[in-house]
């Protein structure tokens, strides 16, 4: 398989992990960044050590380093005008997951065709056949449209009828070692778990994110923002005796009466607000209910949160300003009721107790196939990475002496 199989295999043998055996591949279309980042691969550490440095041998399979660095180059963007040291720092935890998750697939196969019944040749392919109408049939039978996908994907027919092959194997070796563990989950380790969600040091490594269980609330708004040193004279009405606060109000006034009228808050305050959003529309960042601002602004966040969205205020008076304010959008705070979270919570369960049988399988097989030059072989890796990435922009190696 090409190194972009490689990749897609690792990513299906995720997905099997959380979702059982169903086959990622039926779904139109590709996979959205939401899906991608709730992948939680398997954690691989403690992993064995040195083989010869252009290849690493797993058993009678070999892992070479053009399929582990052309994938990692197409997803690692280092820094521009990166040094080698730091493109080693950065790149190395991208090429020790690849190497790691190539590893993974090769070592799952294995076991997977050596507990294989004697005919599964013939079985797969008509599981495989069955697969591809199935997958064409995801495109409205479209046939061109179906291959396509294939190509964006990377793979020709005969590379998704290898891949499906693998993948179907493994998913009947993921079966009979009993790995989905569907024990009825109790109501009082589903409150638990809510209960410590709620806490800050709570790390999420499942589908629910902090911010799924609490929030703060925020408001955002627009600031017309007259400050009356500002005022030239002609705003003053010096018959009136009028101070520069006095004046100051007037104009405010005279831009609400406006607005009132239907003019546009943010054209008016980028013509008439001395702030430093003027250029904007006034427009500020959402302001969180945690934090505070500054003494000068406090009464428009103030104002800000008992008001409705769209609604106007002012003048709002404060030392050595006027202001205006336009509330754009609000929310309120609060924490996700154990009734709204039970199913999701559910699922991280699940998830949780299936990666800790996955890790398990992961580690009886590592140390079965006592794996030789793991570390030296991932070194080699980022160094001939660099040296491709050096390549690839024009640029002449700088070569630590690595």
């Amino acid at each position: 398989m090409k190194a972009k199989d490689t990749l897609f295999l690792s990513f299906c043998l995720a997905a099997l992990l959380l979702f059982g055996c169903e086959d990622p591949t039926a779904k139109k279309g590709k996979f959205t960044h939401e899906e991608m980042a709730n992948i939680p691969f398997a954690e691989r550490d403690n992993l064995p050590a040195p083989s010869d440095g252009l290849t690493l041998s797993i058993k009678d399979e070999t892992i070479t380093v053009d399929e582990i660095i052309t994938p990692v180059l197409q997803v690692f963007q280092p820094p521009a005008g990166a040094q080698a040291d730091i493109f080693y720092l950065r790149a190395r935890p991208y090429v020790r997951e690849a190497v790691i998750g190539k590893i993974t697939d090769v070592l799952l196969f294995q076991e997977a065709r050596k507990q294989a019944p004697d005919k599964i040749d013939e079985m797969l392919e008509t599981a495989v056949q069955k697969e591809i109408r199935r997958f064409v049939a995801g495109y409205g039978n479209d046939y061109a449209q179906a291959q396509k996908e294939l190509t964006e994907r990377g793979m020709d027919w005969q590379q998704f009828r290898d891949f499906q092959k693998k993948l179907l194997l493994i998913q009947s070796y993921y079966a009979s070692q009993n790995l989905m563990d569907d024990r009825p989950i109790a109501h009082s380790e589903m409150l638990a778990m809510y209960n410590d969600m709620q806490k800050d040091d709570y790390e999420f490594k499942g589908f629910l994110r902090r911010q799924d269980v609490k929030w703060d609330g925020f408001v955002q708004f627009r600031l017309i923002d007259i400050v009356p040193d500002r005022l030239t004279y002609d705003e003053i009405d010096a018959e009136a005796h009028q101070t520069r606060q006095q004046a100051a109000l007037a104009k405010a006034q005279m831009l609400l009466h406006r607005i009132n009228n239907g003019e546009d808050f943010a054209e008016l305050a980028k013509a008439y607000s001395h702030g430093h959003r003027a250029h904007d529309g006034g427009l500020w960042t959402p302001v969180s209910d945690g934090s505070s601002l500054v003494s000068t602004y406090a009464p428009v966040q103030a104002a800000a949160k008992n008001m409705e969205i769209g609604q106007v205020a002012g003048p709002i008076e404060s030392p050595g300003h006027v202001f205006l304010v336009k509330l754009e959008d609000k929310k309120v705070g609060g924490v996700a009721s154990f009734g709204e979270l039970q199913p999701k919570i559910e699922l991280d369960i699940q998830l949780m107790r299936r990666r800790d049988r996955f890790d398990r399988l992961l580690t009886r097989l590592m140390d079965q196939a006592n794996i030789a030059g793991l570390d030296p072989f991932i070194d080699f890796c980022v160094h001939k990475a660099w040296l491709k990435w050096q390549a690839d922009q024009g640029l002449t190696s700088q070569n630590p002496g690595r």
